[in-house]
């Protein structure tokens, strides 16, 4: 019997295909790399606004979505964000905590991260092949054949639909159903909502602190507070990527979507109306009056009264503002969502190994799995988990 290492095919060098490399080789195999851009890693550069958010503090299974969202336990388990610390630490990677428990780089450069992964990937003696799309995995007996090459395993780390401009593409999908997998519908999550209104162009440029309310066929899903930015598109910032996702699911199923702001969290209703009651007093046009507290391009989509101002008047105002409510008509799509929701099914997938429960040896891990997660490290560190799971299940063994 002669010793051979186990030969390992790793379609996609982004986040958890790089890691499944890693640790794959770390386990004894021999590893190839096929990624189909002239770079690895291109997604985790356009990462955390140029800084990499690659995990939180606060890794949990309620920061995930799927129609499995529990598929994740495992994964968390034995890789939570203490893991997470010490594997980069021992790429020589330290890592700095900033706001929401979001964990970045030291650097604060998402090019760190892939120049620290890549380095360890080619130190362990992986071949990585760039610029080298996978058009086609065949199983042959006991052997996958991808590039007219043998191997005892593949993994499928290719990512989604999001960003095709940074080389995703369908093609993880394509490989799941040619051996069986089924596919839940993919759709955009963390992306921009556009609303055709013509106001909200008016208001282009205004970002504050707000409370957003997401209504889906007139009843209340989700609400939360943050960043607001008004678009000539319609509606961006970190507020909106959180409740992106249910608008984009009801989005894709015809559903109708309406957003209600609060323009002024800070006050009560009642409060608000106590000081624009106060302003009243003031001897100015009404519309400078409201600038006093309103910015001005914010104003017309209030839709102020043509009437006096009165007590009436301003109770209707102080609600306005308190309960802006624009039309959703469209996110902004695959091209500029930061993470597709949907992907293969992780019913047929072990969720302690990655590995498929159709085929011996075909693997999937990251963004391809019917796996995403909120805005704040939780989708990279689900790539992250899911290749050192992958990574460790495929344990080195004799060939030949």
């Amino acid at each position: 019997m002669i010793n051979m290492k186990k030969k390992v095919a790793i379609i996609g060098g982004g986040a958890s295909g790089m890691v499944t490399a890693i640790v794959a080789a770390r386990n004894g195999m021999s590893v190839e790399v096929f990624e189909k851009s002239a770079k690895v890693g291109r997604k985790i550069l356009a990462t955390g606004n140029g800084r990499c958010n690659i995990s939180n503090e606060q890794i949990v299974i309620e920061n995930y979505h799927g129609k499995h969202p529990s598929f994740v336990k495992d994964a968390l388990r034995r890789f939570g964000t203490n893991e997470a610390k010490r594997f980069f630490s021992e790429l020589g990677l330290e890592v700095v905590e900033g706001a929401n428990g979001r964990l970045y780089p030291m650097s604060l450069q998402s090019s760190t991260v892939v120049d620290f992964l890549y380095h360890k990937v080619k130190q362990l003696g992986v071949t990585v092949h760039l610029s080298r799309e996978v058009d086609e995995i065949k199983h042959v007996g006991d052997v996958f054949r991808v590039d007219d090459k043998e191997f005892d395993a593949v993994v499928i780390a290719t990512g989604s639909l999001a960003m095709p401009t940074l080389g995703s593409s369908e093609s993880g999908y394509k490989f799941a159903r040619s051996f069986g997998h089924g596919i839940e519908k993919p759709f955009a999550s963390l992306v921009q909502l556009v609303s055709n209104d013509s106001m909200v162009r008016e208001a282009s440029g205004v970002k504050l602190d707000a409370d957003l309310e997401i209504f889906v066929d007139g009843k209340p899903k989700m609400s939360v507070r943050g960043d607001l930015l008004f678009t000539n598109y319609g509606l961006s910032g970190s507020a909106i990527l959180d409740i992106s996702r249910t608008a984009s699911f009801a989005l894709s199923r015809g559903k109708e979507v309406k957003i209600q702001i609060d323009l002024m969290p800070e006050l009560s209703l009642e409060g608000l109306k106590s000081l624009l009651l106060k302003r009243a007093t003031l001897d100015l046009p009404v519309e400078l009056w409201l600038n006093g507290i309103v910015h001005k391009k914010l104003i017309k989509l209030l839709k102020l009264p043509n009437a006096e101002l009165n007590t009436k008047t301003i109770h209707k105002l102080a609600y306005a503002i308190k309960n802006l409510t624009l039309m959703i008509d469209a996110t902004k799509g695959t091209k500029s969502c930061e993470v597709m929701a949907g992907g293969v099914c992780t019913s047929d997938i072990n969720p302690k190994t990655m590995e498929s429960k159709l085929l011996c040896g075909l693997f999937f891990c990251g963004e391809v799995l019917d796996i995403d997660g909120d805005c704040g490290g939780f989708n990279l560190h689900f790539a992250w988990a899911s290749g050192y799971l992958a990574g460790n299940a495929l344990k080195a063994t004799p060939r030949g």
